[in-house]
């Protein structure tokens, strides 16, 4: 609409231009003074065509770098998403200059908007609860100054001021959250979850059974045996074994028959060895997180059956003393 308006305002002026000129020629020639007044008509109009086509292309000009700074923008928006997911796991970088040195960006044309001027760009993080369960969340905001090279949106420091944000003046902006990722990783720490504690109660049920098979010969009989009532042999832990546990006088199926040693809870290697045993990946030794395993075979401390495992992923604390 300002464009059709821009034209229609032009058309008027070179009408009443051409209507001036026109009749100042007509004096002119009754007077004897021929000057090429067709010639002068033709240069003006030329030049008010030329500086109204310049102002069309300036204005293309500047649209093409708002469409670049909002494509850029999107980039550098899954660039962070790919640095939290890959690299930072559970931050987002400092400054947009990590993203180039973790390798999450190699075109060094993105460190600058369209108009030159290094990109805007602050984070902040909020514990929320998703679905019941506390986790952190990442958010940031990139934007561009625009044409005037001032900004105007500012940063952010908090969830509120990230919730409030919008670009203001000639700004360009996008935000950055991590809900989606963490609600996507928290489906897989749930899962990873489950599947752990399947096969530690699959590896206590075939440990008993075996135990039971043993010692149901007539004779022979291994001395580890206990008869009481006929059979019984639950006296022993059949979880797989962890130096979580310290109660003293527990007796342990693996440690006494099979001869395996504790597994060091917590160790990332040690963990990732017990997944292996499991016969699970062993990148379930950590969570989606980077937490690390912690396994206690007797959480209550028990020295008789019924014996009852515990499981949690630990950023450096004993997680299972929480439990």
């Amino acid at each position: 609409m300002n464009r059709i308006r821009q034209n229609r305002a032009i058309m008027i002026m070179l009408k009443r231009l051409i209507t001036s000129l026109s009749h100042t020629a007509g004096l002119a020639n009754q007077r004897g003074a021929m000057f090429g007044m067709d010639a002068r008509i033709a240069l003006i109009v030329a030049a008010i065509l030329t500086a109204a086509g310049g102002v069309t292309i300036m204005s293309r000009l500047e649209s093409s770098k708002v469409q670049a700074a909002e494509a850029q923008l999107e980039m550098l928006r899954d660039s962070l998403g790919r640095y939290y997911t890959q690299v930072g796991i559970n931050r987002l970088p400092a400054t947009l200059d990590d993203l180039f040195r973790e390798g999450n960006l190699v075109d060094i044309s993105l460190r600058r908007d369209p108009w030159g001027n290094a990109w805007e760009y602050s984070q902040t993080n909020a514990t929320v609860r998703i679905e019941d369960t506390p986790i952190t969340m990442q958010m940031a905001v990139i934007s561009s100054r625009g044409k005037d090279g001032v900004a105007e949106s500012g940063g952010i420091s908090s969830e509120n001021d990230y919730n409030a944000w919008q670009t203001r003046g000639d700004d360009i902006g996008i935000k950055y959250v991590s809900r989606d990722v963490e609600m996507q990783r928290l489906a897989e720490y749930r899962a990873r979850a489950q599947l752990i504690i399947d096969k530690l109660e699959a590896v206590e049920s075939a440990s008993f059974l075996e135990a039971q098979n043993t010692c149901a010969v007539v004779e022979g009989a291994p001395s580890w045996c206990t008869s009481i009532d006929g059979k019984n042999y639950t006296l022993f832990n059949y979880y797989p074994m962890s130096d979580a546990d310290m109660t003293p006088g527990t007796v342990y199926y693996a440690d006494k028959v099979l001869g395996k040693r504790a597994y060091a809870s917590g160790n990332l290697s040690e963990m990732q060895q017990m997944m292996i045993d499991l016969g699970l990946p062993a990148a379930y030794a950590q969570d989606p997180w980077g937490r690390i395993l912690m396994f206690s075979p007797n959480i209550t401390q028990r020295t008789d059956p019924p014996f009852s495992a515990s499981l949690c992923f630990s950023g450096g604390e004993n997680c299972l003393e929480r439990n």
